[in-house]
C-alpha cells in the first residue's frame, strides 16, 4: 500500500533510467502487477539548513544506493529542477506506508488509476532535464 505524499515543489527530483517510453511503460505495468498503482521511482527533497544545491544531489544519490540502486549499473541521472515540473503536468507523489525500509526521500509518481498511454508517459519524461547528469566518481 501506498499513500498520497506532499513534495514541495522546489523539492529536487532525481530519476534513474529507464527514461524512455517504452521502458517507462513497461516498468509501469510491472509495478501495477506488484502494487497496484501505476508509478515510477523517484528521489526527491529540499536542502536542508545549510545544505548546498550540490550537497542535496549528492544526498539524493546516497539515500538512492540504500535503497538499493547500484551506482555500477546507474551512471548516469536525471534532474528535475523542481518537483513543481511534475506537479504541474498532473502527476502526484506517493510513499509507500507499508513498513517497508523506504528511504525518506524515495517516492513515486503516481500516473494515476488508468493504465497510462505513451503521451502521460512523454509528459513525464519531458518534465526532466534533456540531458543526463553523470554520477560524481
Amino acid at each position: 500500500m501506498s499513500a498520497e505524499a506532499e513534495v514541495p515543489p522546489d523539492a529536487l527530483v532525481i530519476r534513474f533510467k529507464p527514461m524512455d517510453a517504452d521502458r517507462c511503460l513497461k516498468r509501469l505495468d510491472q509495478d501495477h502487477r506488484d502494487t497496484g498503482y501505476y508509478c515510477l521511482s523517484v528521489f526527491a527533497d529540499t536542502p536542508r539548513s545549510g545544505e548546498s544545491e550540490d550537497q542535496l544531489r549528492h544526498r539524493l544519490l546516497a539515500a538512492s544506493e540504500m535503497q538499493g540502486i547500484l551506482a555500477s549499473s546507474n551512471k548516469a541521472y536525471y534532474v528535475c529542477t523542481r518537483a513543481e515540473n511534475l506537479l504541474e503536468q498532473g502527476f502526484t507523489f506517493r510513499k509507500d506506508d507499508d513498513g517497508s525500509m523506504e528511504v525518506a526521500e524515495h517516492y513515486s509518481v503516481d500516473f494515476g488509476p488508468d493504465a497510462p498511454t505513451v503521451e502521460d508517459v512523454n509528459r513525464f519524461i519531458k518534465s526532466f532535464d534533456p540531458d543526463p547528469v553523470r554520477r560524481p566518481k
